[in-house]
């Protein structure tokens, strides 16, 4: 790259919040070079001197607040041109406890001292995911919502974690995506690929090949509004078929409700934080196919 896309993160950002933040933001020079540029996306530390606001710094900025952890991805773009002339990300610091309660409330892991490192990886693992999602919307991408019917096509998805058993036991090892997804190199090379006017049939090209391979692109409009009713495009689902999905995912509540106990919360606790542990073991599969979406 001649002139490569350089993002800086918080540096107030702490670990291993950091280096996930790092590796998920970075996933974006896999579609680059996909698209042709070679270490053309680059994720780095903010220098010290630096404003997070000076237009000429890409910010990936790591809020706290007392709230819902919502996040948001943003850009300033040129009115004349279009060009995007900078992304600021801000990610809200909850959404790593969120996760963190998520697979409390799914393992019961409190039977011992020793607590497994699969909750922290699992929290961690949508931290990456999440900084992927919010700096893919600042270089310019809508949300993907069909991508979860084509094997993880996209982190522009809404990501339910993937819970599965293994040997009747809950796994969370697959929860969230790991790279960057397959509709997100075709979306950088329809929109970063130097081409001409002239050169719109390629433009076609490119969209006409990912249909040919199964991948869809349905964003807001048809999937996220109350009226919207797009049979491939639910937020926060997985899988190609709704049904098959429900039946999967109750098999992992009924295994998880199973174990629910005093091991889901840690000792000294009061038992009316147990409520907290609840929700997620019934959210893993309250979803309704059709024009509503999740519930």
């Amino acid at each position: 790259a001649v002139e490569p896309i350089i993002y800086y993160l918080d540096p107030g950002t702490p670990e291993p919040v950091r280096s996930a933040l790092l590796d998920g933001a970075r996933w974006w020079n896999q579609a680059f070079e996909a698209a042709g540029y070679i270490d053309a996306f680059q994720v780095k530390m903010l220098p010290e001197d630096a404003d997070p606001l000076d237009v000429r710094y890409n910010v990936i900025q790591w809020v706290h607040r007392s709230p819902r952890g919502w996040s948001y991805g943003s850009s300033v773009g040129d009115p004349r041109t279009g060009e995007i002339i900078k992304g600021h990300v801000s990610l809200g610091s909850l959404r790593v406890r969120q996760d963190f309660l998520i697979a409390e409330g799914l393992l019961a892991p409190y039977a011992s001292d020793a607590i497994p490192e699969d909750m922290r990886d699992m929290a961690l693992a949508r931290i990456r995911q999440l900084s992927a999602h919010e700096v893919g919307h600042t270089l310019g991408l809508a949300h993907s919502y069909a991508a979860s019917t084509a094997g993880r096509a996209s982190v522009m998805d809404y990501p339910h974690p993937y819970v599965k058993l293994t040997d009747g036991k809950i796994d969370l090892s697959e929860a969230y995506d790991t790279k960057i997804g397959e509709w997100d190199k075709i979306a950088i090379r329809y929109g970063y690929t130097d081409l001409g006017t002239e050169d719109k049939p390629k433009l076609n090209e490119i969209l006409l090949d990912a249909h040919d391979k199964g991948i869809r692109f349905i964003s807001d409009r048809d999937a996220r509004a109350r009226g919207g009713a797009h049979a491939e495009a639910h937020l926060w689902d997985n899988g190609a078929s709704a049904s098959e999905e429900l039946e999967r995912v109750l098999e992992v509540r009924q295994v998880a409700l199973r174990n629910f106990s005093l091991n889901n919360i840690r000792d000294g606790e009061p038992s009316s934080n147990l409520e907290d542990r609840l929700v997620p073991i019934y959210l893993v599969h309250r979803y309704q196919p059709g024009a509503a979406g999740r519930v």
